[in-house]
């Protein structure tokens, strides 16, 4: 609870600048590209189906790009 509590009023500040890191073209939206980076940096597998699949759940809207409510909204579920 309250290490919880703190992680969450930490998170939003650090997730918009690691968000904004990955955003490498300055866009406001993580495009695949960028979410590849992003994967590899938090340890993630190889580049394959699996990011594609987890680049399609994240994208709720079907844009085709991540925008920061869908990157904040994805992570308050992990």
């Amino acid at each position: 609870p309250t290490e919880y509590q703190s992680m969450r009023e930490i998170s939003i500040e650090e997730l918009r600048e690691n968000f904004d890191h990955f955003d490498t073209n300055g866009d406001g939206k993580i495009d695949r590209e960028e979410f590849t980076e992003l994967m590899s940096a938090l340890g993630g597998d190889e580049p394959g189906s699996d990011a594609a699949i987890g680049f399609r759940a994240i994208d709720s809207d079907g844009s085709g790009l991540i925008e920061f409510d869908e990157f904040s909204r994805w992570f308050a579920t992990l």
